[in-house]
């Protein structure tokens, strides 16, 4: 039994309870039934007019008459009776869409779990994603000190030898915009690796919450009430 049904069993039961209560209260307690009849929700109590005035019930929804007597208390012991059949009719109605839907759990359960494989699957493919690129971070690391001292080295023999001023600017030149376009991959290259963390984390999260969505507990006591 799902958790759902169980709740409309203790609503059932509470209803129970309460017509109980009802009963025991008229025979030992001649309670109030006007006040009684104004807090039943979903219906409305009338009384007629005439030289033999007699009370009638219908519900809220519809105006579907439930009860009519001379007796209030009659009218109220119907109503109770009827506010009952419903509950009755509506947990009948759930407990019949149980079996489809737990049916559809567990096939969908069961396309999560072949998932899992998948996930792993392409987690790992990302993860040596990642580490292909952090190699090339650090490779682009390595070749932008290499080329930021050879400019500085340039730069001192520019202000030795002043008759080489213009070649070596040159070569100064390019090898600045060397410089910025490795800096520019660096960057790109970051961001890529910012994206493959992030699916990632994103990929380890889904089998986590698959994981932890293929456990259902509502299944415990069917499978013992089975072996029993």
């Amino acid at each position: 039994m799902t958790r759902f049904g169980k709740i409309l069993v203790v609503l059932i039961t509470f209803a129970s309870l309460a017509f109980a209560g009802f009963a025991i209260v008229v025979f030992y307690a001649g309670p109030n039934w006007q006040e009684m009849a104004g807090q039943i929700e979903g219906y409305k109590f009338a009384l007629s007019a005439g030289e033999n005035p007699t009370w009638s019930a219908v519900r809220a929804r519809g105006d579907e008459q439930v009860s009519t007597d001379k007796n209030l208390a009659k009218v109220i012991d119907a109503v109770l009776a009827d506010k009952l059949k419903a509950l009755k009719a509506e947990s009948a109605d759930f407990q019949g869409r149980i079996p489809p839907l737990s049916e559809e759990l567990a096939k969908t359960q069961a396309a999560n779990l072949a998932d899992v494989p998948a996930l792993q699957e392409y987690i790992t493919a990302e993860r040596a994603r990642l580490d292909a690129l952090n190699a090339q971070v650090a490779a682009l690391e390595a070749d932008v000190l290499a080329e930021t001292s050879t400019a500085q080295k340039l730069e001192n023999i520019a202000s030795d030898r002043r008759e080489d001023v213009f070649r070596l600017s040159g070569q100064l030149s390019e090898i600045r915009a060397d410089k910025f376009r490795l800096a520019a991959i660096r960057r790109q290259l970051a961001e890529e690796l910012e994206q493959v963390l992030g699916n990632i984390e994103r990929a380890e999260e889904r089998q986590k919450q698959i994981t932890e969505d293929s456990y259902n507990p509502d299944e415990e006591p069917q499978t013992e009430k089975s072996a029993g």
